[in-house]
């Protein structure tokens, strides 16, 4: 099952929004957050921490990586 949603964002004082959807597999749930045109995925790991997947692994442009802290900051209040 899916459900699409904007994402708000706090970074260096701006408001962002990211489209995503959330996708259910059973008892388990992924983010698919559109990132400068890119999905990528954040799922919680076995230590209940979000990790990024990107589907391209060929990819060699970099994310800034406050943004991807940002991103799951917010994840982490969307998913208490």
């Amino acid at each position: 099952m899916e459900h699409y949603f904007d994402l708000p964002v706090s970074l260096n004082g701006e408001e962002h929004n990211f489209k995503g959807r959330l996708v259910t597999f059973g008892y388990v749930y992924k983010f698919y957050i559109v990132i400068e045109g890119k999905e990528y995925i954040f799922e919680k790991d076995d230590e209940q921490q979000y990790r990024v997947l990107s589907e391209n692994q060929k990819e060699k442009k970099v994310v800034d990586p406050d943004l991807i802290a940002a991103i799951i900051d917010s994840l982490n209040v969307l998913s208490k």
